[in-house]
């Protein structure tokens, strides 16, 4: 967006309420305020601020507020971030569906890559459309369509974003057969790689690993027991796993409270509850010692194993470079909690995959498995056949989770094992280079073979650069005067790299930063999608669920924008000619959208009245 301050030039008093009124509508959308909010708006200002002529004259209220955030913000920040991703190098689309307010199913689609404007790898929500029956083909046809609609070159859509592993596999068949299509016209070569070969999210799929400990119930005492005291803490939902270790933790933290809530005072004051099936459930598992055993014993497994990936994993600095590294230390650390040592020391992941999770042999012995101090403690409480029964658990515990990560882990994927070299440490590394020029070959379509050489003679120089340290890292001194290193984001180091140039001015880097930046812009997984959807439940509400489509893209888009032009603040935003004028036109706009709307409908109408002829001539 190119930007005109506003003290550039004199605004006139049209133009000042007009940018009164984006300011309005920015406010509405990222405060989420309802438009029947602005009903009196024009009365209060003007009674606020009754020495202003441009408070005395504004006159925007819901209605206008309604097309003005839709037909004016809304699709002037959607071409806005258009323009923007036309000029990257490459991107990514990620998409994800969920079921909103009245029971309509919402793709959202979001595009990531690196922004010009930002100087830097962004995530920023595009549209959502509304579906009925979503098929994988109807999903496909969406999603291409809005790519081809903007003017999106499809040679340069490196992979598609999605939650679940095993949903839209039809629709993101269907899309690589297109990406294909249009790098084999790109490049003239017939054995086009299409999408790059990443794994769907891993946030899910660790999900699921850490689920396969329902296998022995031990998340349903969780469940049940925190169902029944929805009203001292968070209700556990089962399928949020991110949220089981605090939600463990204030369970054992009132134990002992909750023994005596509901075994002594509540058949006190209702004698009925003792018929009751739920009261029975949790009753069982508070009076048995085993219950805060296997409650102490996944919470250590969620602190130990899971929290640290799962939190990593939902960063949103760019971390593909990491992601092979954190992948393999993950599958490691469930295998160091039930495999010898000496099997596991100086092992490489592929190594690590040929070890046998059902030899006993290869096991560690009871008195050495992973299971906290505190489980070990406990259980010593416990009779003899008890303590058996939970170590033979806690062993199928693990190696259940071992195999599901073994399946669905990309801790085999060579393209993310390559990507390493991007990080600022790799910079000397032998295999580096290597490294480059492989991922390099597997993208034909961002780069020529006259360029790949140009590539080779550009990474040399950048290895021989010298790099402040500064660029990668960030050396502070805590309290107790010990040093903490803090690293910058890789997109930040790589901006300063980028911005190296040669004795006579000009950039050193050319090709390189091509290669890098579409590299960068590739997702670790699809937090950013899932926190879209939070802020959509917030903006769709109950009383808000008749919004129209293009209402819920304005608001979405507007919120978006203020997020990436003011990081959030409203005021922060800078107010451009070309937002004036788009908001100027937005009541045409609107105007000639309602009169397709119109045109559509009569003609939907006549079809249908003409069928309805037809049959009842033939009867």
């Amino acid at each position: 967006m190119v930007l005109n301050n506003s003290t550039d030039r004199a605004l006139t008093h049209e133009e000042k309420i007009t940018r009164a009124e984006c300011y309005r509508a920015m406010a509405a959308a990222q405060l989420g305020f309802s438009y029947d909010s602005s009903k009196n708006i024009p009365e209060l200002f003007a009674s606020m601020f009754p020495d202003s002529k441009v408070a005395a004259d504004y006159a925007m209220k819901d209605r206008k507020l309604s097309y003005v955030v839709s037909h004016g913000t809304g699709s002037f920040f959607i071409r806005e971030l258009i323009k923007d991703v036309l000029k990257a190098p490459a991107y990514l689309l990620l998409f994800d569906e969920t079921t909103i307010v009245g029971v309509r199913k919402q793709l959202d689609l979001h595009i990531r890559y690196w922004s010009e404007y930002q100087q830097g790898v962004v995530t920023r929500y595009w549209k959502s459309i509304m579906l009925g029956h979503a098929t994988a083909d109807i999903i496909s046809h969406h999603l291409l369509d809005s790519l081809k609609s903007e003017g999106l070159d499809l040679s340069k859509l490196l992979h598609l974003g999605r939650d679940n592993p095993n949903v839209n596999k039809a629709a993101e068949a269907m899309i690589e057969k297109e990406v294909r299509s249009a790098q084999e016209k790109k490049t003239g070569n017939s054995s086009s790689n299409g999408l790059l070969p990443i794994e769907p999210c891993p946030l899910h799929i660790i999900h699921t690993a850490f689920k396969r400990v329902r296998r022995e119930d031990y998340l349903k005492v969780v469940e049940t027991i925190g169902v029944g005291v929805g009203r001292f803490m968070k209700r556990f939902v089962i399928t949020r796993w991110i949220e089981v270790g605090p939600v463990i933790k204030r369970i054992i933290d009132q134990w002992l409270i909750l023994i005596e809530y509901f075994l002594v005072y509540l058949p006190k004051i209702d004698k009925k509850i003792i018929n009751n099936d739920r009261w029975k459930r949790i009753k069982t598992q508070l009076e048995q010692k085993k219950t805060l055993v296997r409650l102490h014993f996944i919470l250590y497994v969620y602190r130990h194993i899971f929290s640290k990936p799962l939190t990593w994993l939902q960063q949103k600095q760019p971390l593909i470079h990491l992601l092979f590294e954190e992948c393999s230390n993950l599958f490691r650390n469930i295998l160091i909690s039930f495999i010898k040592d000496d099997l596991l020391t100086n092992k490489t992941v592929k190594q690590l995959l040929s070890i046998s999770f059902d030899s006993q042999a290869n096991e560690k012995p009871d008195s050495k498995l992973a299971i906290g101090e505190i489980t070990r403690n406990e259980l010593q409480e416990m009779p003899t056949n008890e303590k058996i029964k939970f170590m033979h658990d806690v062993r199928d515990i693990y190696k259940t989770i071992a195999r599901e990560l073994t399946r669905t882990l990309p801790v085999t994927n060579k393209f993310l094992q390559n990507l390493q070299f991007m990080h600022p440490l790799q910079q000397h590394h032998e295999s580096s280079s290597k490294s480059l020029m492989i991922i390099a070959h597997d993208l034909p379509q961002l780069l020529s073979d006259g360029n790949l050489d140009y590539l080779n003679v550009e990474w040399r120089l950048y290895e021989n650069e010298t790099i402040p340290e500064e660029w990668y890292q960030q050396k502070t001194t805590s309290g107790g005067s010990d040093e903490v290193i803090k690293c910058h984001p890789i997109d930040n180091y790589w901006k300063h790299v980028f911005a190296v140039k040669t004795s006579s001015g000009i950039a050193k880097f050319v090709v390189l930063p091509k290669l890098i930046k579409s590299l960068l812009s590739l997702s670790h997984g699809n937090a950013d999608v899932e926190r879209g959807f939070s802020e959509n439940a917030a903006l769709i509400t109950d009383d808000r669920s008749y919004l129209s489509d293009i209402s819920i893209n304005g608001l979405r888009a507007t919120k978006d924008a203020v997020k990436f032009y003011g990081q959030g603040k409203v005021h922060e935003v800078p107010i451009c000619k070309g937002l004036l004028e788009n908001v100027k036109e937005a009541h045409s706009r609107y105007q000639v959208d309602q009169e397709r709307k119109q045109r559509i409908l009569k003609e939907k109408e006549a079809i249908e009245a003409a069928a309805k002829l037809t049959k009842n001539k033939e009867l």
